[in-house]
């Protein structure tokens, strides 16, 4: 039987791990962007941006979704029998056959630079991008497996370690050799080697070197469908920027993308930790009988938090834009908070789309997102032309809402989890209140306004408490879990 006491405390320990990891890397990268803009050129920019995206491109079809497939099948003893048989089989068959298909890509480097970048003299950069990606797709492995087995303290500490090794090798080789774009990506590529050779023998040592012809096609059964529909994912993510920029500005695009980058910070700070540990967790609950009421019972607490960051930013960032930008950026403060709810909504597709993923019926996933993605072309197509920027938010919200819908109906065929809408509905018409409120009396003196936006975004817990959202059982769980991890604290201090 589940304990939820226990699971939420063992979720709220863990996300919080890979939540402050992912927050010291996100403000790292941020500090680090004057750096950046000094010693590299437009045009070093240029080329690092598109053999970043040609190498995620070529990194959604390479890693075949394989974590996913770890994921599902780690705990499926009745399908696998052993665990750690799944780890060794990704372990032995992920660098093996990344080598020779990299090395494929590699002798058509010319001919994708030229694609990619207009220039077959960019194709170097690329070789290394696709060496350095050699790599990251082993570590990945190391990664999923820490993952996998709830040692968010290992993840963090492997994740920090290479993030500070591989600022400071950009630092020396951009700046201290004067090396330009090219430092760039030799220091990715070092950081990624060193901290492959040094893990994932680690890893095999752990798991073993046994690879299984038949576990190997149940993870690719269950993988490959789930590759285009990342694909897909990535268009809505990035094709509005062309589309505004052809039908714009070059100005218009780099305002929008400052915005897209602010709005969807929401995603990258609650979310992604988030599923770091329950995506496993979640398959193995499943596999100990844990009933339905459950996992919608943490889908609601999960879009809780959601909204109450994302509330946090689409205030805040109203006049912290004002402070980080100069002021031919501050209208990218305008499209945050549509951001922030697309990015919400988006974040909820992983919840209602289990049944499909439990039952292994990826393909319909495929399905969903491949007309996503076709929805999105359409409408940034159609809405850009006439709307400008906020057609570009409209081509990414439409589509969204459609994938959260068809994956809920097609996974409740499969698993029927009693979402808990109407408390959803409740918790969202409060933070957009407060989000309006806070727009219509705001003060125009900054440091006044900045403690006026706490205040709002504070506010947002005590109406949710007083509203009747919360069940009873709710509110004596929520003080039961805060001593315990006030008890914990001191504990871990003495």
């Amino acid at each position: 039987m589940v304990e939820i006491k226990k699971e939420l405390i063992n979720l709220v320990r863990h996300t919080s791990i890979y939540g402050a990891t992912e927050l010291l890397s996100r403000f790292i990268g941020f500090i680090m962007i004057p750096f950046y803009t000094h010693y590299l050129r437009p045009t070093d920019y240029g080329i690092s941006e598109l053999v970043g995206l040609t190498i995620e491109v070529i990194s959604m079809v390479l890693g075949m979704g394989i974590s996913n497939a770890i994921y599902r099948f780690y705990y499926d003893k009745n399908e696998v029998g052993n665990s750690m048989l799944v780890i060794s089989t990704a372990a032995v068959g992920v660098p093996i056959l990344g080598f020779f298909t990299l090395a494929i890509l590699s002798f058509f480097s010319n001919q994708i630079a030229f694609l990619a970048l207009g220039n077959k003299e960019y194709a170097f950069y690329l070789n290394l991008a696709i060496a350095e990606l050699w790599f990251a797709q082993i570590l990945n492995l190391v990664y999923t497996y820490v993952r996998v087995t709830e040692s968010s303290r290992i993840y963090a500490a492997l994740s920090i370690s290479r993030l500070i090794f591989s600022l400071s090798l950009n630092i020396f080789l951009i700046a201290g050799m004067d090396w330009g774009v090219l430092g760039l990506f030799v220091s990715n590529l070092i950081s990624a080697a060193l901290f492959t050779i040094f893990t994932f023998p680690l890893l095999l040592k752990k798991v073993g070197c046994s690879f299984s012809l038949e576990v190997g096609k149940k993870m690719l059964r269950y993988s490959l469908p789930i590759v285009p529909a990342n694909l897909a994912s990535l268009v809505v993510n990035a094709s509005d920027r062309f589309f505004i920029r052809a039908f714009l500005s070059l100005a218009d695009a780099g305002v929008y993308s400052l915005g897209y980058k602010l709005g969807n910070i929401v995603f990258y700070l609650v979310r992604v930790p988030f599923m770091q540990i329950w995506e496993p967790r979640r398959y193995a609950l499943y596999q100990e009988g844990a009933p339905p009421e459950f996992f919608a019972r943490v889908t609601t607490y999960f879009y809780g938090c959601m909204l109450f960051c994302g509330l946090g930013i689409a205030i805040f960032v109203q006049d912290i834009i004002k402070i980080i930008t100069p002021n031919d950026y501050w209208n990218a403060a305008i499209y945050v908070p549509a951001i922030v709810v697309c990015y919400i909504v988006y974040a909820l597709d992983h919840h209602v789309a289990f049944g499909i993923l439990i039952s292994k019926k990826t393909e319909y996933w495929t399905y969903v997102n491949l007309i996503m993605g076709a929805m999105n072309l359409l409408l940034n197509f159609v809405l850009i032309s006439r709307y400008g920027v906020w057609g570009a938010i409209g081509a990414t919200f439409i589509p969204l809402v459609f994938k959260i819908c068809a994956l809920y109906f097609v996974g409740r065929r499969f698993y029927r989890i009693p979402f808990e809408w109407s408390r959803m509905a409740g918790m969202f018409i409060i933070a957009a209140g407060i989000f309006f409120v806070s727009i219509m009396f705001h003060p125009s003196y900054l440091p006044i306004a900045l403690f006026y936006d706490t205040v709002m975004i504070l506010a947002f817990l005590p109406i949710i408490w007083i509203s009747g959202l919360l069940h009873i059982d709710e509110k004596i769980q929520i003080k039961n879990l805060y001593q315990t991890l006030r008890r914990n604290r001191v504990l871990e201090t003495t």
